[in-house]
């Protein structure tokens, strides 16, 4: 008699790794503000830079985000 394997017949059989220090990284401000500049400076796209730093795009939207209100609270 042939057995019909589902998800119910069969148990899960998955595995995930999760590589890394597994915490959030604490830049400084000047960091951020080197990391932002550095968009401007190498004509990349956000996506680009993040990756080569290994933060994700919104991260660095929001970054630009703030050193701009910071300009403008400054102004």
């Amino acid at each position: 008699m042939d057995t019909v394997h589902s998800a119910i017949t069969e148990p899960v059989r998955r595995l995930e790794v999760f590589t890394g220090a597994g915490r959030r990284r604490k830049l400084s401000d000047e960091d951020k503000a080197r990391i932002v500049a550095e968009i401007v400076a190498s004509g990349d796209s956000v996506c680009s830079v993040a990756r080569r730093h290994g933060l994700s795009p919104q991260q660095l939207f929001g970054w630009r985000g703030q050193l701009r209100e910071a300009a403008v609270d400054c102004s």
